[in-house]
This record gives structure tokens, C-alpha cells and sequence, in this order.
């Protein structure tokens, strides 16, 4: 079974980061979190800090994320991991080849385009986060 984990990444203005995928085959444009597909026994924290490092050039410690949620039930054959880190600073973001684009959004409209995202992932989130109202205090 696939699995990936993603980050939702909160800044200290409370402003959640969101990427939007570069020529994506499948979600080209589409709103993304940073996080991809873990390596063969890639534990989900180490492969959630290597790829928050290649993709936006952030580095954080393991110890700083929080494990939301797991589910295999928004798409067949994969595992989904979402965790969540606060930071205590705004970061610049060095996005790579593999966004086009991103943005800091308050949390309504962080919500709002996950809800609009084509990428089953996202809809992961969106429900994980309207179940909760928002997300949990850290």
C-alpha cells in the first residue's frame, strides 16, 4: 500500500501555508500541502521533514509535529498520514520544481481550498478539519 503524509504548517500569525502543484499530471494547479509519498520503511515524520525541506526549504524537528490523522479510506491502495507543526516565526519559502506557487491564508480560506481541491488527499483534510470546527491547540 502507498503511503503519504502532508503537513498542515502554521505560521505566528496563525496564516496556514498552502503550495499549489506546478504541471502535475493528475492535479496540475491544484491547491497542496507540503509532504509526499514515503520511501520504503521511511518512517512518516522523517519522510514528512525531508520533503518539507525539498519542496519548500523549511526545516523543522521531528519533535515540533503533531499527528492529526490516518485514513485509508479516501483512496484505494493508500494510506494517508496528516500532521501539523506551529512555528514561531514566519519563514520564507524557497518552493521547488514541483509548485508553482504558494500562499500564508487564514484559516477560513485555507479550509475553503481544500474543500475545492481535486486531489483526494485534500479532501482528507477538509474533513478532518470541519469535523473539528478547526485545528486542535497544540
Amino acid at each position: 500500500m502507498k503511503r503519504v503524509v502532508k503537513l498542515i504548517l502554521v505560521d505566528k500569525d496563525d496564516k496556514y501555508l498552502m503550495l499549489y502543484r506546478s504541471a502535475h499530471p493528475s492535479f496540475p494547479n491544484d491547491p497542496d500541502l507540503p509532504g509526499g509519498t514515503l520511501e520504503d520503511n521511511e518512517e512518516p515524520t522523517h519522510a514528512l521533514i525531508r520533503e518539507l525541506s525539498e519542496e519548500t526549504g523549511i526545516t523543522l524537528r521531528i519533535q515540533t509535529l503533531e499527528r492529526l490523522c490516518e485514513s485509508s479510506a479516501y483512496d484505494k491502495g493508500y494510506i494517508y498520514y496528516l500532521y501539523r507543526a506551529n512555528l514561531n516565526n514566519h519563514p520564507g519559502v524557497s518552493i521547488s520544481w514541483e509548485h508553482s506557487r504558494y500562499e500564508w491564508l487564514p484559516l477560513s480560506d485555507f479550509i475553503a481550498k481544500t474543500h475545492t481541491a481535486a486531489d483526494k488527499y485534500m479532501h482528507m483534510v477538509y474533513d478532518f478539519l470541519s469535523r473539528n470546527g478547526s485545528l486542535p491547540a497544540s
